[in-house]
């Protein structure tokens, strides 16, 4: 499967996947970013894409990231969207600087459906019912 990708600046670097095989593709900053914390910033990737029919992405952390106590905040990329991609980063704790080229985010794919919109009285019984928050156990 192909996915069409649009650089938006020259400086801009591809997504890339490390190792075959491989969930989430990496995005890049394009430029120098300082994270101040509890300041969400929304960083430039500097491409933009096209997703095959019946195919979304979450953009999601790293796992060298979030080590460092950085956080990738939202990031649904519909279908239809064909701008430039933006991390929003926050950095939890401490101040951190990330040089252009750093690895900032993955790019996940996701199938789409269209679910129909029913309001209904009531729900089906299950196992669960309505037991949300810490039910299954911490």
């Amino acid at each position: 499967m192909r996915i069409k990708v649009k650089k938006v600046h020259p400086r801009a670097l591809l997504p890339t996947k490390a190792y075959p095989g491989d969930l989430g593709y990496d995005l890049y900053a394009l430029e120098r970013v300082v994270l101040k914390p509890l300041r969400p910033v929304a960083v430039r990737t500097g491409v933009a894409v096209e997703l095959p029919d019946g195919w979304g992405a979450l953009v999601k952390d790293r796992s060298s990231l979030a080590l460092k106590g950085i956080h990738a905040l939202g990031g649904v990329i519909d279908n239809g969207y064909r701008g430039e991609i933006r991390v929003i980063l926050v950095a939890l704790a401490e101040e951190v600087v990330l040089e252009a080229g750093s690895k900032i985010a993955q790019l996940v794919p996701v199938r789409t459906t269209d679910w129909e919109i029913v309001e209904v009285e009531e729900l089906s019984d299950s196992h669960r019912g309505e037991r949300g928050f810490g039910s299954s156990g911490t």
